[in-house]
């Protein structure tokens, strides 16, 4: 071979192995660049609690007011649980059962983290838990839907 063509071959090797390192290293820069939000999606993080969300609608307000505890504001009493109707729900099955929803809470959102079912089993052993968890989580069900058309609504206007 002549020496031109080695060092053509050469050349064009160099060239392949230099091209084929650069997705690599894009990629290794692509990870530490930091990510804009350009609005089409919410940011992830932190969102609102349990009682932020129900606070940002009247309506379920005033429908859950009534079955709370006396003293303890809906905030409050919404702390610690997983999500909205797991709250509610825990709200009607007290009111329902005559449960005091301290206790319930304690056993739902405590180091057990028992199920509404669970929870209303160890508080009311003769009660049927499971037909009462039902019951509960339908009504928290109906609160949500009768007030999220009203809800919606006003957001509108």
């Amino acid at each position: 071979m002549s020496r031109s063509l080695l060092r053509a071959l050469t050349s064009a090797t160099i060239i392949v192995l230099w091209i084929g390192t650069v997705p690599l290293t894009a990629q290794a820069h692509e990870s530490v660049t930091p990510h804009v939000n350009s609005g089409a999606h919410p940011p992830k993080g932190p969102s609102l609690t349990v009682g932020e969300r129900i606070d940002r609608n009247p309506q379920l307000v005033a429908r859950l007011t009534p079955l709370l505890p006396t003293g303890v504001t809906l905030d409050k009493a919404a702390e610690g649980f997983k999500n909205q109707g797991q709250f509610i729900a825990a709200l009607h099955a007290s009111h329902d059962l005559n449960i005091p929803f301290a206790q319930l809470k304690a056993e739902m959102t405590g180091k057990d983290h028992d199920s509404l079912g669970q929870a209303i089993h160890e508080l009311k052993p003769t009660v049927d838990a499971t037909a009462a968890a039902h019951k509960a989580d339908g009504e928290a069900d109906a609160d949500v839907k009768a007030t999220s058309k009203t809800h919606d609504n006003d957001d509108k206007h």
